[in-house]
């Protein structure tokens, strides 16, 4: 049977628009799919951007000589001298870190960074830029013979109107360890000021405030705490060659293995029963257990530079808290007597250029939390010649 040539012809141009209206579809699929996916990567990198971008890892090792005791010499009953100074082995700290922390004008933004640093952002309310800002930092060495860790992490968002923050800190140099959280309404006053209202959330497992040996004595006598943990003490009389008399009595103490630890008791609590008690009160308050509590917080942050001068001074203030959870016994609020003790942290940079090769500068902070305390202050002055 023929096919009529119009009709093929009408049937060929039909496919033809067919096919140009489906490669026509498919282009505009892939030309969409291939915007959503640009869209996509712009938003993951724009994402990856605010988190990362500006970021610095640092790590750093530092090295320096102890501070030496006088020479100390004992001579025996054979008239041989031996040296008894007790030499400390060399200060060192290393140091791992990364931060991402906006530097105010006043500070070196080309520097290295080694963690021995104050950061300002850190220890003020506000930053050099809003948004995303954290620093985490691990530390450990030693100091006059004293191993320590160090261990730090802050996270902060900045808006205009409001600010959340997160912290850990463990500082064995000092004995603080706590967590917090903390959310904050702020109040800027002009271009300089900026006032700020909120709550902090901390935990901490140390009963700061109570000293177990402390309650211990109240009831009981040293030497009973010694003799509780193997130590023995023996009396024995001194008496005088030449004449015979006596000139008193004294005990020696031994281990429970009877190793001699000193021959007498001043002898004993001076180089033995620092570490009895030092295990007595690390033992009873690992059993108390750990504490929560949110208190009100407020602060202040004032912000001034020039090129000649300048001045950052910034502040906050935790006046009252209550206790969530721990026992109440042990808690800071029962060793001072009530729930208003005032927490702080506090601190001021200050620059002053007086003349183009004569400058002076100033930085102060400090922090109380509980019992803890924790003071640095930088002072000088440099004159280009």
């Amino acid at each position: 049977m023929a096919i009529n040539k119009r009709l093929f012809q009408k049937l060929l141009g039909f496919c033809l628009f067919l096919f140009l209206v489906t490669v026509q579809a498919q282009t505009n699929e892939l030309q969409e799919d291939k915007t959503k996916e640009l869209k996509k990567g712009f938003k993951a990198k724009k994402f990856f951007n605010s988190i990362f971008k500006y970021s610095t890892f640092y790590a750093a090792y530092s090295q320096t000589n102890a501070i030496q005791d006088n020479q100390t010499f004992y001579v025996d009953q054979d008239n041989t001298l031996h040296e008894t100074t007790q030499k400390n082995p060399a200060d060192f700290m290393m140091t791992y870190g990364w931060r991402k922390l906006a530097n105010f004008q006043y500070e070196d933004r080309n520097r290295f960074y080694i963690g021995d640093e104050n950061n300002a952002s850190t220890k003020s309310n506000i930053g050099n830029v809003k948004g995303l800002e954290y620093l985490f930092q691990y530390s450990t060495g030693r100091q006059q013979g004293r191993e320590f860790e160090n261990q730090e992490a802050f996270i902060r968002y900045l808006a205009k109107w409001w600010l959340v923050k997160g912290e850990y800190k463990k500082n064995e140099l000092v004995d603080l360890n706590y967590k917090s959280a903390e959310v904050r309404a702020r109040f800027p006053i002009g271009k300089k000021l900026s006032l700020n209202l909120g709550l902090a959330y901390r935990t901490y497992e140390k009963a700061y405030g109570y000293n177990p040996i402390e309650v211990y004595l109240q009831d009981s006598n040293w030497w009973n705490l010694s003799n509780s943990v193997g130590h023995v003490d023996v009396l024995y009389q001194m008496i005088n060659p030449s004449t015979g008399q006596s000139m008193g009595y004294d005990w020696q103490w031994f281990d429970a293995d009877g190793t001699l630890l000193a021959n007498s008791d001043l002898d004993y609590r001076n180089n033995v029963f620092q570490d009895v008690v030092n295990n007595y009160n690390e033992e009873q308050l690992s059993m108390i257990g750990g504490f929560e509590q949110i208190s009100a917080i407020a602060g202040l942050d004032f912000y001034h530079f020039r090129d000649s001068h300048w001045i950052h001074i910034y502040g906050s203030i935790l006046p009252y808290h209550e206790l969530l959870s721990g026992d109440k016994r042990y808690s800071y609020d029962n060793f001072y007597g009530s729930n208003d003790y005032i927490d702080y942290s506090a601190g001021a940079v200050l620059g002053l250029k007086i003349t183009k090769n004569i400058g002076l500068y100033g930085e102060i902070n400090l922090q109380r939390y509980w019992d803890r305390y924790i003071r640095s202050i930088k002072a000088g002055v440099n004159i280009k010649i």
